[in-house]
């Protein structure tokens, strides 16, 4: 499979550093993105810090799907609230067979397809209550990716990759047909990529972190280093990571280390992270709450599992983000 033309939908710190990072590498790289970032990208384009060297990234970039046509691969890095009107526009970028790689944080909509067990085909109502996503995303192009990158878009629009650059790739069913192919495709731009066959269990890991630090970061306008440095708060997260843990077991996932064991020493690590949550509300823009934590409630609920701290987490963060908007 010759993967050449590379259309990146929603071109913000990750997306957009991933569109530097493909052209660079010899791609041909175009960008969806709403109006105003069109405006900018056609301006200046994309500036990326990344170790120490700024490169600049110029795609393609336009609204409208039809002006960009179909593509090789279509890379989605939007936040899970703007899912919804981006993805009936996803076939005007492709081709009959372009796979749909979805490089976005939380719990997808998919989660409980080809489950198996008392869950199988359960409706995420936090994600897709009408199956609207269902619908009009086949899972057969569908490819997950679960990235830990730590990158920032600052005021001005440059992007600032902070560190990692690891990213794992997945099917629903478990199968890793065209998988190799398309993890070359960012290998060659520079990130370390491995295949999964089981790419639910990459999606609960990484969501502990997500569901515990991003709300917690907006309720406390902190970065992690202060957080964790917060015996307190420490404690906090431990129990909300446990609870999460306790979850993923029911389902029958590994559960990983413990709260404290990810945590040990963390505080001191001088790592001073932001994350996309607390950026988000720097930015002005909505809080991507369900992905991330509304949807661990709802599926502590369907396994039957008690999970206090987490509920409190919740409803603090749905009660600021009602706040903030207002």
């Amino acid at each position: 499979m010759a993967l050449k033309s590379i259309c990146i939908v929603g071109p913000g710190a990750i997306g957009g550093m991933i569109a530097v990072h493909m052209q660079r590498a010899g791609y041909d790289v175009s960008a969806l993105a709403r109006p105003e970032k069109v405006a900018a990208i056609k301006a200046k384009g994309l500036t990326l810090i990344d170790g120490g060297q700024t490169y600049l990234g110029q795609p393609k970039a336009a609204s409208d799907p039809a002006e960009l046509g179909p593509h090789d691969l279509v890379v989605v890095t939007v936040k899970g609230g703007g899912l919804a009107s981006i993805a009936p526009h996803l076939a005007a970028l492709s081709r009959p067979d372009t796979p749909w790689v979805f490089v976005m944080n939380g719990v997808p909509w998919w989660f409980f397809e080809g489950f198996g067990g008392k869950l199988q085909g359960t409706t995420l109502k936090t994600l897709d209550p009408e199956q609207h996503l269902s619908r009009v995303i086949p899972l057969s192009r569908l490819i997950w990716g679960v990235i830990n990158c730590n990158v920032a878009l600052e005021a001005d629009g440059t992007i600032r990759h902070v560190h990692s650059k690891q990213l794992q790739i997945g099917r629903p069913d478990g199968s890793v047909d065209e998988l190799p192919a398309i993890a070359e495709v960012f290998r060659n731009a520079g990130y370390n990529t491995d295949t999964m066959g089981a790419i639910r269990q990459a999606i609960w890991g990484k969501l502990l972190v997500n569901m515990t630090f991003n709300p917690i970061s907006v309720l406390t306008m902190a970065t992690t280093n202060l957080m964790l440095g917060d015996p307190l708060v420490r404690e906090l997260a431990i129990n909300a990571v446990d609870e999460g843990r306790a979850i993923g077991q029911a389902l029958g996932l590994d559960g990983g280390p413990t709260g404290a064991q990810r945590f040990a020493g963390a505080g001191q690590s001088g790592v001073r992270a932001k994350t996309s949550m607390l950026a988000d509300v720097e930015r002005g823009r909505a809080l991507e709450i369900e992905p991330l934590i509304g949807v661990v409630v709802e599926i502590a609920d369907l396994c039957g599992v008690s999970v206090p701290f987490t509920k409190a987490l919740y409803g603090l963060i749905r009660l600021r983000g009602q706040t903030l908007l207002a």
